[in-house]
């Protein structure tokens, strides 16, 4: 149906909504944060092998891409709060019952269909982040939620079980889908706003032009995610290989993780107050820089530099990640397309672990290392031309807007 007039709307959503949102896009997919603990849990406490544990939680890993495709679909389609509160409640039968999966094949099967319920979820629960008034916030404070609520239970797993019983990783992810069901009704009439492409020039956003724009901007985003989350699965190995105790290691790494909640706080404050471009530049060059770092052929790495390069990627990553999500928001007015640079952010990062493998030689990283450090500038490339174009718009916040019905969904 189409809407014969203008209907004005208030473009600003409260501080609460941004922070509910982002809880429950977080809460879809929640096992993602904690995921070594699940590993362990299934492994080391309920009984399944390393390696069945693995594809356990690779088949969950599957189920949410295909959960996110299927989802690309229905963005624009259904009604984002009863999409939500059909997959959250699955969610909570779903990771509620896989307590009672006592074979392998069940709990596969089950994992798999948990997967794709927190899949469509995620991508519904995305697209509503990047429709509201400033997805720079939006997106900024869903990375800051999963960071810390993925230290979180990570931390407080050992003593829950202790009080819960082997399948408590299993009751952690029921009662935060429990918790996201409850936000989710303080939100429900939350009004959201079509992007920027709603207020742009005929010629910006001709089908042609926006198609380059959104291609390199996927582009941009996939490679910067796989050339993160390669030095992510080998930041272990890197550091051995130059002769840094285990233990250190894992104090560096778990220390400079700290550093993901600042990063992903700098959009949070930030707004719009600072143009994207003038955040995006030291932060894709500071990524490579710590790439760099981290090459023992250019420097003596120790420990306090060792740990100093992985701070400064983590504190990096998801400033890049959620501000290169908030530009996909603004090129579609329906959240579909942050939908589908979810998608392509997920491939990326399971592009790398295995960019790692075809690249590391015998305890030799250099190779990856400079791989890493050449795509995170490649990415600022092809990033340029899309976020300046949209540096240059006046932001939706800023602005009322004509929308159609559809878009309230």
């Amino acid at each position: 149906m189409r809407h014969s007039g203008s209907l004005p709307v208030n473009t600003q959503q409260p501080f609460f909504a941004y922070v509910f949102l982002a809880f429950i896009a977080m809460a879809t997919l929640a096992y993602l944060n904690y995921l070594p603990a699940l590993v362990s849990s299934l492994a080391s406490v309920l009984g399944f092998t390393q390696t069945q544990a693995g594809e356990i939680v690779a088949a969950n890993g599957y189920g949410a891409l295909a959960g996110s495709a299927i989802a690309i679909y229905l963005v624009n389609k259904l009604r984002w709060q009863s999409t939500l509160l059909s997959c959250l409640a699955l969610l909570c039968l779903l990771e509620l019952t896989s307590a009672l999966a006592n074979s392998y094949a069940l709990m596969l099967g089950w994992r798999f269909v948990a997967g794709i319920a927190g899949g469509i979820g995620l991508g519904m629960a995305v697209s509503v982040l990047a429709r509201l008034a400033n997805p720079d916030r939006a997106f900024g404070m869903l990375l800051f939620i999963q960071f810390s609520s993925g230290s979180l239970v990570i931390y407080l797993l050992p003593q829950l079980t202790l009080w819960l019983g082997a399948n408590a990783v299993f009751y952690v992810s029921t009662a935060i889908a429990a918790l996201a069901l409850m936000l989710l009704h303080c939100v429900k009439a939350i009004t959201l706003t079509p992007g920027a492409l709603a207020n742009v020039d005929s010629a910006v956003s001709k089908p042609a032009r926006r198609l380059s724009y959104v291609t390199l901007l996927l582009l941009a985003i996939a490679l910067y995610q796989a050339a993160a989350s390669a030095i992510w699965a080998y930041a272990g190995l890197i550091g051995q290989s130059v002769a840094i105790s285990a233990d250190k290691v894992s104090s560096a790494i778990a220390v400079s993780g700290l550093a993901g909640l600042a990063g992903a706080m700098l959009p949070v404050l930030s707004g719009r107050r600072v143009s994207r471009l003038t955040l995006l530049l030291p932060a894709t060059a500071l990524s490579a820089l710590s790439a760099l770092l981290l090459t023992f052929n250019l420097f003596p790495i120790d420990a306090i530099l060792y740990g100093s390069a992985l701070a400064l990627l983590f504190f990096c990553w998801p400033a890049v990640v959620s501000l290169l999500l908030a530009v996909s928001a603004e090129l579609d007015s329906c959240g579909r397309l942050a939908t589908i640079a979810t998608l392509v952010s997920s491939l990326g990062l399971a592009t790398g672990p295995l960019l790692g493998a075809a690249l590391a030689d015998n305890n030799n990283f250099s190779a990856l290392l400079f791989s890493c450090a050449a795509l995170f500038l490649l990415s600022y490339l092809l990033l340029f031309i899309p976020v300046r174009v949209l540096d240059r718009l006046p932001t939706t916040a800023n602005s009322a807007i004509d929308v159609k019905p559809e878009y309230q969904r």
